[in-house]
């Protein structure tokens, strides 16, 4: 049910009753003053004839000045003088001859002795009284009609004052609710209502900034994330991929690798060379993080046809020398499984047996290990107990130690480590 409606059905019987109520006091009450004020009229017009002793000629201008019905002298004889009223008496509502209801007064009249000579008397006919509290009777309605109209109308002006806005301010609601955010609605109305509609308004207005506000987060994460998913691809095309796809018999290869939220490319490869005795690897680390700079690390190595600058490391294993070299400015680390130590490389070059381990890693491994003596501590760590039961062990633990040193720490940059073992020297 509307506001409208509400109104006018809750204050509208209650303010008719109570006019009506009004109405109806006010008629009995103009009733006894009528009433009344005819009967003084009587009084008058009795008290004052009686004093002047009039012919029938006066009577009649009296009469009609004083607009009573009859105005006449009734004499007395001497035998009725005991039942004269000796002073002004006024009737009760009567029927008189003429079948009429009649108020009649009179008054004694006395002669110069002192003596009653008769009563004057005078009448009033009751339709009089009527007809004057018909007429008051019909102003009261009158005003009583006149006065439920304009409350009528006050109410339903009233109430159109609070619905319009309130339907205004409903509407605006489902307007946010359908997702047109940040439209203002002006509303002219009671304070309470005025400021509602301001809260809306700047309910709306913040819902518009934070919808917006969300839309670029999210604008800005999808493509993130989309940067993220084909830097993760690319990675995995420079690294896993080229690991998976390595046939020799002379060196197997695992990778651990923990990534972050900023990735930076490192690239893997196994240049094909003609003798078959050769094995080489190539390793080149990206110079800006992300998918684009894994993208130009790809682009320049391919471009290069498989060759590196000095800011790059390449390894030569020659299987029948059992001798590798090494170029670039990060160079692994060897371990050596029957001395169980870490072996020094002698002017880029090195003797190998079957069964040594190399490690390449990235920067940041090297960073978070803070140089490559941490690194190294970590590997001599593991490859003591571990190094004799193969690659597959070595890396598992390897693994769980460099995820146990993670743990609690928040990743800033990718972590890589290149695990090889010579197989047949």
């Amino acid at each position: 049910m509307k506001i409208r409606t509400r109104l006018l059905l809750f204050l509208l019987p209650t303010l008719v009753s109570s006019i009506a109520l009004v109405s109806a006091l006010l008629a009995v009450n103009w009733h006894k003053e009528i009433v009344e004020g005819f009967r003084t009229r009587l009084k008058s017009a009795v008290v004052s004839t009686a004093a002047m002793h009039p012919n029938e000629e006066q009577l009649e201008k009296i009469r009609e000045q004083l607009q009573v019905t009859r105005l006449y002298l009734v004499p007395i004889h001497s035998p009725d003088l005991e039942m004269i009223p000796k002073k002004l008496h006024i009737t009760p509502i009567y029927i008189g001859k003429e079948g009429t209801k009649v108020i009649t007064g009179y008054a004694p009249m006395f002669d110069s002795n002192g003596y009653i000579m008769g009563l004057m008397a005078a009448d009033i006919h009751v339709s009089l009284i009527d007809k004057k509290f018909h007429e008051s009777l019909f102003l009261i309605i009158f005003c009583a009609g006149f006065t439920i109209l304009v409350v009528i109308l006050t109410l339903f002006l009233i109430a159109n004052k609070i619905s319009n806005p309130v339907q205004k301010l409903n509407n605006s609601a489902l307007a946010i609710a359908a997702g047109h955010y940040g439209e203002s609605v002006q509303v002219s109305g009671p304070k309470e209502i005025a400021e509602l509609a301001n809260t809306l308004n700047t309910m709306s207005e913040c819902l518009h900034e934070n919808i917006n506000r969300l839309r670029e987060n999210s604008l800005v994460r999808e493509r993130m994330y989309g940067e993220y998913e084909c830097a993760m691809l690319l990675q995995h095309m420079m690294l896993q991929k080229n690991i998976d796809e390595c046939r020799s018999d002379a060196m197997a290869v695992k990778s651990i690798t923990f990534f972050s939220e900023s990735p930076r490319g490192l690239l893997l490869d196994f240049p094909k060379l003609e003798n078959p005795d050769l094995f080489q690897i190539h390793l080149a680390e990206a110079e800006e993080e992300g998918f684009e700079g894994m993208y130009q690390l790809l682009t320049q190595y391919k471009l290069s046809k498989g060759s590196f600058g000095e800011a790059h490391t390449s390894l030569l294993f020659d299987r029948t020398l059992s001798n590798i070299q090494v170029k670039g400015p990060h160079p692994p680390l060897f371990w050596s499984l029957d001395d169980k130590k870490f072996l020094e490389l002698s002017q880029g070059a090195l003797k190998v047996d079957s069964g040594d381990y190399l490690f390449f890693f990235n920067q940041g491994l090297t960073r978070f290990f803070k140089g490559q003596n941490g690194i190294a501590e970590l590997l001599a760590k593991v490859l003591k107990i571990f190094a004799s039961d193969g690659l597959e062990t070595t890396v598992s633990m390897l693994q769980k130690e460099i995820a146990f040193a993670t743990k609690r720490i928040h990743l800033k940059e990718d972590i890589h480590l290149l695990c090889f073992q010579i197989l047949n020297p």
